[in-house]
């Protein structure tokens, strides 16, 4: 069995604001998988592609960590806030390597 190891990819985004209107992430070209932390308030979030709603998503509240676990997940992670407060992320985004 091969060794797993990751390594940052770049292009965090820290304190990406999550509104009203539907929030798509910024992949950088060598990102692969993700995790997200939840600052300031719930969000939904979907990673199908499809756009989230206050009450269609998956919700992840303040102090929730989000793994999106391929760059597909990555690629169509689509998030709205749940609440009329704004939700802040964070996101570090990561090569995945398997030897």
């Amino acid at each position: 069995m091969g060794v797993r190891s990751r390594s940052t990819a770049g292009g965090a985004q820290f304190g990406l604001a999550v509104t009203a209107t539907v929030k798509q992430l910024t992949v950088p070209k060598t990102g692969m998988c993700a995790e997200l932390y939840v600052r300031t308030a719930p969000l939904v979030y979907t990673t199908d592609g499809t756009d989230p709603t206050a009450t269609k998503g998956k919700q992840a509240n303040v102090g929730d960590t989000i793994m999106l676990n391929s760059r597909d997940e990555c690629d169509k992670w689509r998030g709205i806030e749940q609440t009329a407060t704004d939700s802040a992320i964070d996101c570090e985004y990561f090569t995945d390597i398997s030897g």
